[in-house]
Order: C-alpha cells, then sequence, then structure tokens
C-alpha cells in the first residue's frame, strides 16, 4: 500500500491533481460561486464531449500518432444520421440513434486504419487528410443545412433535457447533473480496463513504444491499428450525437478547428506526445483542468483567440515537461 501511494506521488497524475486544485482554488476566490453545486453541474456538462473524445486521442497518441480526424469523423456521423431521420420521418428511439452513428463513425474509422496500415503514412497525415476528405463529402453529398431544434428527432430532445440529482437554487429555478455525464465516465472506465487488461490494449502501448520490437514479441500490428482506430470511430460517432443532441441542432460546420482543446487535455493528462505513456486517470484530470481554465476566461471576459493561445501554451509547456523528465530519467548518474 505505501509503495502504491509513494509512487502515486512521484506519478504525472499527482502534479496535475495539485494543479488542478490549484486553480480551482484560485477561480474560487475570484468568484465565490465557483464552489456551488450548480458549477460543479456545469463544469461536468461541458467535459462530456471533451472527455469522451479524449479518450481515443489518448489512445492514438499512446501508440505513437496524432489524430486529426476525430472531430470530422463525429460530426459527419452524428449530422448523417440525424439528416437521415429527418428525411426518412423516422422517430428512432434514442439507443438506436446512438447506434447509427456509432456504425458511421466505425466506418470512417476504418478508412483512417486501412490507409495508416495499408501505406504505411504517418497518423498525423493521413487524419489530417481525411479529416478534409469526410468535411468535403459530408457538405457536399449529404447537406451543409442548418437542423434546427424543431426538426430533431425527438429522442434527442428528450435525452437532452435528461437530468438526474435534481436541485432548485435561491430563485426557485432547478438545476441537475447531465445524464451524458455517466456515458462519459463508462467509456473512460470501458477504455481503461480495455488499455490496461486486454492484449490489444498493450499491443497499443508496445506499438507506440516501439513498432518493431512490438512485431517481434508477436502483435499483429495490423490488428492492432484495426481495433484502434475502429474504437476511436465508433466512440467518435457516439460523442458526435451526444453534441448534437445536447445542442438541440445539427450543423455540419460545427467542432470545425475544435482539436486543440482535447489534444490539450491529453497532452496535460500525462500521455507522451511520442507515445508508449499515458493513463485515463490523468486524461479525466486534464480534461477538468482545460474545461475550468476555458470556462473561467469566458466569465472573465477574455476573447476566444486567446483562448486558443491559451491552449497552444498548455500543449507546449506540457511537452517540454515531459521531454524535461524523459531526459532526467535517461540521464546518467
Amino acid at each position: 500500500m505505501m509503495n502504491l501511494f509513494y509512487r502515486w506521488i512521484k506519478s504525472s497524475e499527482f502534479v496535475l491533481a495539485i494543479v488542478l486544485l490549484l486553480v480551482i482554488s484560485f477561480f474560487g476566490l475570484l468568484n465565490p460561486t465557483f464552489f456551488s453545486i450548480q458549477n460543479l453541474y456545469d463544469t461536468l456538462k461541458n467535459s462530456i464531449v471533451v472527455g469522451i473524445f479524449a479518450c481515443t486521442v489518448m489512445m492514438v497518441m499512446i501508440s505513437g500518432g496524432v489524430d486529426m480526424s476525430f472531430m470530422a469523423i463525429a460530426m459527419s456521423a452524428a449530422y448523417i444520421t440525424i439528416k437521415a431521420l429527418v428525411a426518412l420521418n423516422l422517430n428512432a428511439p434514442m439507443p438506436l440513434i446512438f447506434f447509427i452513428s456509432a456504425a458511421v463513425g466505425l466506418v470512417l474509422g476504418l478508412l483512417n486504419a486501412y490507409f495508416i496500415s495499408r501505406f504505411d503514412i504517418p497518423v498525423f497525415i493521413v487524419t489530417l487528410s481525411t479529416a478534409s476528405i469526410y468535411r468535403g463529402l459530408l457538405l457536399g453529398f449529404v447537406g451543409n443545412d442548418y437542423i434546427a431544434s424543431t426538426e430533431m428527432p425527438r429522442a434527442t430532445i428528450d435525452f437532452s433535457k435528461n437530468y438526474i440529482l435534481n436541485l432548485a437554487d435561491k430563485d426557485g429555478t432547478t438545476f441537475g447533473l447531465h445524464i451524458s455525464v455517466f456515458l462519459m465516465l463508462g467509456i473512460m472506465i470501458f477504455t481503461y480496463v480495455f488499455m490496461k487488461y486486454t492484449t490489444l490494449g498493450r499491443g497499443i502501448f508496445a506499438l507506440g513504444g516501439d513498432a518493431v520490437s512490438a512485431e517481434r514479441i508477436g502483435f499483429n500490428l495490423n490488428r492492432v491499428r484495426t481495433v484502434l482506430y475502429a474504437y476511436a470511430g465508433v466512440v467518435a460517432g457516439i460523442a458526435g450525437m451526444v453534441y448534437v443532441s445536447n445542442n438541440r441542432t445539427a450543423n455540419p460546420f460545427d467542432l470545425h478547428g475544435d482539436e486543440l482543446a482535447v489534444i490539450a487535455a491529453v497532452v496535460l493528462g500525462g500521455t507522451s506526445i511520442q507515445g508508449g505513456k499515458g493513463t485515463v486517470v490523468g486524461v479525466l484530470l486534464g480534461v477538468l483542468l482545460t474545461v475550468i481554465i476555458n470556462n473561467s476566461l469566458v466569465l472573465i471576459g477574455v476573447p476566444s483567440y486567446w483562448q486558443k493561445a491559451t491552449f497552444g501554451s498548455l500543449i507546449i509547456v506540457a511537452t517540454v515537461v515531459q521531454v524535461m523528465k524523459d531526459r532526467a530519467k535517461t540521464k546518467p548518474c
């Protein structure tokens, strides 16, 4: 037990937890309502989509790549699903809607896996290219019109209103914890179990550590990549549907250029941009930190372009810290 405690203290997750507490304390001093239950619920709700995306971005980064297509896959899957349901005038239940969106995401994720495995092209190049392809095909063949809340499937609107643990403020206005918070936590738990306790999960770590060595010890790298990007596509499809449902609109131009916040959360969470290292706990802490910083910057009136500059700076700082730690470990005594 003591050894586990000492390992936790020396881990990047412990350092990040301390930083998170300091940030919370700082913004709490500036605004006492920061510590309210309502703000906690709002923070968790704002973390949902970023947290779901962060799971797959972490996995791809552990494998040694950087995925730039997850937002395009998410919006494509969600918009195609909503567009089809509206065109067919189908009143589908929410589980079926999630399934269709995840299936579209699966197909797009498998296309990424095919190009990466078949032609051995760097992940960043493939996913940056497919992101543009998916968005172009979506706008060119599916549509570019905005679907308002009045046209959205009834199940998605009901899903957006699904809150639990409801409370009331001083004015009598009720607020609660959105049900999709538990969907995010479920995906995080599944990702944790998959990465830690399955052969394919260990294969993803091995792929990011040293692909040649991973293949020599028996991992089928094409199979590992196929499962990895298939899972990334499925989760992106789910995240996209959560996003459009909670916003009660489907706009094919949404989520464009928002990759930086997710990548910042993953890198801040201790996932190595060089591959081979990362944890779901670190990702959760990184997500909470980035969401709290972003929300607080909005509250104090910082323009959006400075918010993007902040996330870019956080990525640089986190990467530099990782490099310095790695050098310190390899430096001879």
